[in-house]
């Protein structure tokens, strides 16, 4: 396995983004890391901009990373999280999964990303078990 312990990896990577570290998360990527939402394909100067970009757009934000699986280089994580857009100061909720190829020294050279996003009181969450 490319990482001791994948459930302890996870939990790190939700401690940076709630302490809305952006040079840590962006570590957290190999220099040449693509990463993979739908069919957007962010390049690895984008994967590496995107930290910034994302805290400094919102507010009050709130994650859960969960632990879920683990294969070989594979790290798969669930999250829920909620914030305001500064854009136009709306409160949303997300849920998704993320699937990290993580290398022996636990940096990420790819991911992909499926997640919901809407607007906070449209539904209440799934239950979870």
């Amino acid at each position: 396995m490319a990482v001791a312990d994948p459930k302890a990896w996870v939990k790190n990577v939700e401690k940076l983004y709630r302490a809305y570290d952006a040079d840590a998360v962006s570590a957290l990527y190999t220099a040449d890391a693509i990463t993979i939402h739908g069919s957007k394909v962010l390049t690895p100067e984008q994967v590496h901009a995107h930290p910034k970009e994302w805290f400094d757009s919102l507010e009050n934000y709130q994650i859960e990373r969960t632990f879920r699986a683990a294969t070989g280089d594979i790290i798969v994580s669930e999250t829920v999280a909620s914030y305001i857009l500064k854009k136009d100061g709306k409160h949303y909720r997300e849920w998704g999964v993320d699937v990290y190829w993580v290398n022996d020294q636990g940096l990420i050279y790819h991911k992909h990303t499926s997640e919901i996003v809407e607007p906070y009181d449209f539904r209440p969450f799934p239950p979870r078990r």
